[in-house]
């Protein structure tokens, strides 16, 4: 274990620089301890540790002061002093101006026209001591740039070093885009992998979220109160966006639990919205109080003096826009009511739609099951957009209910058969492939087969679409008693599709044939357990024949030898 000499114990002090575990730190305090020599308390300033605290004593740490005299000079041999003035310059753009200058540093250098009413809500949101503010312009005014500009006079000032971007999922790309293209605001974009694969990277007890100083991340990742909310809990930012905010209003919800946890995290809290009044006062005093929780007194009577430092709300039509931008959009014209008459099919139809869907005169629901008071409601949508979208509306759900009535996929014929012009070629042997037809319904698939008295019936095979079995054996159904051919009826099917045939045999049946035959009703279960009980005896014998083989063939090397 390394200790600090003795040496350097006199240059450690509040406000110097030391190394300590291959990291910088800056000296917060210094205070003498009994056995462990000084107790140093610090701050992070490298990459890994930045903005971490942590304490070290001078007898269990190498505690190395950073000083000026070790300082190495280089001289610069660039064309010009290139490197020198490159440096110069970098230095004065890391140096904040001061936090009392409200006037705009960086805005006149962006990617953007410049528009005076944009301005002003960046103005706004600099003059307080907490940049808090509701930015909830009209569609298509600039928002987002707004909260560009924002960011970029923060980090101007020394304001943004840690930045959180809150948005929907839709437009999280949209969003990190303007920011770097415009405003050279780099975010990097995390998910609930991205936020893992960064947990790899650091030690356990590392909070993710100090990784980037500065991330974007969907409000549907980050609602996950049992998986982030403890790391959230434990950082600070410097600033914090969350767009699209009218979905915090909600009390109770995982939006709403996740704003409260950022908005007392952080110093500037930006939130944008078109719509961000809903009609309940209660629900705007949610949003407002996000950003100042003293600003409302009675959340049922909000007065605009106790929020007019909160909020800017601009729209196409307000003075300040109208201003600027008023000569690049066409003036809104008054609309104007053209009556048509409708004719008397159509009074008809919309008649029925009421007495039958809509309004129905027994007081009763016409139909059941979900979506019973939603459907006559789209019914009469439909209608009012064109009968075409009328007649496609019922066409899809009798589809729907015939599908749902069929209970399963529509079993189809399998090329092996359909596509043979002597069916009888492609049977096995010792069997004969009468016809395969597909009943009216859609649904079924028919089997002719001759009875005894040289006739011949259809007999309906339910529900063959979904076995899965290879062969399912089922006698004949034949209900007349006395001396008669036996058939075998055999199904296969397989991946959906479904094969007939039969054998016929010279023999006398029982009497009692038509009572022996096995139902097919609800077949499913019994059909593939029987597939089942098959296929296992059939691998078993085939197991049993390779073994022997297999013995047979080591016991030939034997006698051989």
């Amino acid at each position: 274990m390394k200790k600090t000499p003795n040496g350097l114990l006199s240059l450690i002090a509040a406000g110097a620089q030391v190394v300590v575990r291959d990291e910088e730190w800056l000296v917060r305090s210094v205070q003498q301890t009994a056995s462990d020599g000084l107790m140093v308390r610090c701050i992070g300033t490298s990459t890994l540790v930045k903005d971490t605290e942590a304490t070290f004593f001078t007898h269990l740490d190498m505690i190395e002061p950073l000083r000026p005299e070790d300082t190495v000079l280089r001289q610069d041999m660039s064309p010009s002093f290139r490197d020198t003035r490159l440096y110069l310059e970098a230095m004065i753009r890391k140096t904040p101006i001061a936090a009392t200058q409200t006037g705009l540093a960086v805005s006149d250098l962006q990617l953007l026209d410049k528009l005076e009413y944009q301005r002003r809500a960046v103005h706004k949101a600099l003059t307080g001591l907490r940049p808090r503010l509701l930015i909830a312009d009209a569609v298509g005014l600039g928002k987002t740039l707004e909260v560009g500009m924002i960011l970029s006079e923060l980090i101007r000032r020394g304001r943004g070093e840690k930045i959180l971007v809150v948005t929907p999922r839709h437009i999280l790309e949209q969003f990190q885009h303007e920011l770097w293209t415009r405003f050279a605001i780099p975010l990097v974009r995390l998910d609930s992998t991205g936020i893992q694969n960064v947990k790899r990277h650091i030690p356990a007890n590392r909070n993710p979220f100090t990784y980037y100083k500065r991330s974007i991340i969907s409000i549907d990742t980050l609602k996950n109160a049992g998986r982030y909310r403890h790391h959230l809990e434990g950082i600070r930012w410097d600033a914090v966006v969350i767009d699209e905010c009218h979905n915090l209003v909600n009390k109770g919800t995982l939006n709403n639990q996740l704003a409260r946890v950022l908005a007392p995290r952080t110093e500037a809290l930006l939130l944008t919205s078109a719509t961000p009044h809903n009609g309940s006062p209660e629900s705007f005093a949610e949003l407002i109080n996000l950003l100042d929780p003293t600003a409302i007194t009675d959340p049922k009577k909000i007065t605009e003096k106790e929020i007019a430092h909160l909020y800017v709300r601009r729209h196409k039509g307000h003075s300040e826009v109208k201003l600027e931008l008023g000569s690049e959009w066409a003036d809104r014209l008054e609309p104007k009511a053209i009556p048509i008459q409708a004719s008397a099919e159509e009074n008809l139809m919309f008649g029925e739609l009421a007495d039958t869907w809509t309004h129905p005169l027994s007081g009763a629901a016409p139909v059941a099951g979900r979506g019973k008071s939603l459907f006559p409601w789209t019914l009469f949508k439909a209608a009012l957009s064109s009968h075409h979208a009328l007649v496609e509306t019922v066409e899809n759900r009798r589809k729907n209910l015939a599908a749902k009535a069929n209970g399963r996929r529509q079993p189809q014929r399998d090329s092996h058969w359909s596509g043979s012009t002597s069916p009888n070629d492609s049977c096995p042997s010792g069997w004969r492939f009468d016809s395969m037809t597909q009943t009216p319904s859609g649904g079924r698939w028919s089997l002719p087969c001759p009875t005894p008295a040289s006739t011949s019936r259809t007999q309906p095979l339910n529900g063959l679409g979904g076995v899965t079995a290879a062969m399912v054996e089922r006698r004949s159904v034949h209900e007349e008693s006395g001396p008669g051919c036996g058939h075998h009826h055999v199904y296969i099917a397989q991946r959906g599709s479904v094969r007939s045939a039969v054998r016929h045999r010279s023999s006398r049946g029982p009497a009692s044939i038509g009572a022996r035959r096995a139902r097919f009703g609800g077949p499913h279960r019994r059909a593939a357990r029987r597939a089942r009980t098959r296929r296992t005896r059939l691998g078993s014998r085939a197991a049993r024949r390779r073994a022997q083989a297999r013995r047979s063939m080591v016991r030939n090397r034997v006698r051989e030898r």
